[in-house]
């Protein structure tokens, strides 16, 4: 078996045991995991508002799986996309609820600074890194804190609708001229998703197909022997991280744009996508493509979750012990890759 097969083999023994000890939880809870399974499956699948809400919950996590991944290949931890997603979406609201742009559609200038955010966010902690040894982790956790903070500052303050004493935390409405438009009306899967394919074919490309991914690479492998052969190895880290970053924020602006909070910015909006992606990225093994699949599957668990809970009375936590368990799973690939070699050897 080579080694290919191998890496792509891995994520899926994962999830096929994982979902195996699921089912020995739902069973130790009394229930019937195959009755279980199939509500998580149709609803996650069968329906077209099934569908919708499964890549509709799988879009934040392909930008933040990509933003860890991008960064992972530049030699890079980016723990920080949650921070970079807050970052993004605030930007986006702070232009599509408080600006109106006559000449160029308000959708566009909101991506645009949500992308901007984002870079500049992630890009401080390159900055950090490559020109104070810094280490991205501890930069990004701190800078994770200031965004949900700031988030909340903003939402109580500046931004919140009705002014200080306004009755709750949110923003005013977003612009009409600034919603994503839906791709599957009348659900609320909308053209993130879309953008998000895309990001993930440009990033496959920059990486593959451009001098920009090959230095990346190369930093990523070794930075000493890149610095050695005439790549800008400060530039690269900021770089890596500032594109991380743009793909971070870009999530967030889907969040606000798409109409996922009633077209406002409201706090929790943004979740714990940051972070999942970190665990979208390893499933998916780095691979742009890798992480679409990678993303859907969690979309999808996360969106028949509700279904199975409703109708086989299986607490939606199962979901969360699921996907922790692939993790894992991913995470000890060695495990795997000797028991392959175990076979083989046999």
């Amino acid at each position: 078996m080579n080694n290919k097969l191998k890496e792509a083999l891995i994520p899926v023994l994962s999830v096929f045991i994982a979902m195996l000890i699921g089912g020995g939880v739902i069973a130790y809870l009394g229930k019937n995991p195959f009755t279980a399974y199939m509500y998580l499956f149709q609803g996650a699948f069968v329906g077209k508002r099934e569908i919708a809400q499964t890549l509709l919950m799988s879009t934040p996590l392909i930008f933040t799986g990509l933003s860890v991944a991008f960064a992972f290949k530049a030699g890079l931890f980016n723990i920080g996309s949650q921070g970079q997603m807050v970052a993004g979406g605030l930007a986006a609201v702070a232009v599509a609820a408080f600006v109106k742009t006559p000449l160029i559609s308000n959708v566009v200038i909101a991506i645009i600074a949500a992308a901007a955010a984002g870079f500049i966010w992630a890009g401080i902690s390159g900055w950090l890194k490559a020109k104070l040894g810094v280490h991205e982790v501890i930069s990004t956790i701190m800078l994770n804190y200031i965004a949900i903070n700031f988030e909340q500052y903003l939402l109580n303050y500046p931004f919140k609708e009705g002014g200080v004493a306004g009755p709750s935390p949110v923003t005013p409405p977003i612009s009409a001229a600034s919603k994503l438009p839906s791709i599957l009306p009348p659900t609320s899967l909308n053209f993130g998703f879309i953008i998000a394919i895309l990001a993930a074919i440009t990033i496959w490309y920059i990486l593959e197909k451009t001098v920009l991914g090959y230095e990346i690479k190369a930093i990523g492998f070794n930075p000493t022997a890149s610095e050695n052969a005439g790549i800008n190895v400060v530039w690269g880290v900021v770089l890596a991280m500032g594109i991380s970053g743009i793909l971070a924020g870009l999530g967030g602006a889907e969040r606000v744009l798409g109409g996922i909070g009633q077209d406002r910015y409201i706090s929790g909006l943004m979740a714990s996508y940051g972070f999942d992606g970190i665990a979208v990225a390893l499933l998916g093994k780095n691979n742009p493509f890798g992480i679409i699949v990678a993303a859907i599957l969690f979309g999808a668990l996360r969106a028949g979750a509700m279904k199975m809970q409703f109708l086989a009375g299986v607490p939606s936590q199962i979901i969360i012990i699921i996907q922790a368990v692939i993790i894992l799973l991913v995470a000890s690939e060695n495990m795997f890759k000797a028991l392959l070699n175990r076979k083989k050897v046999s």
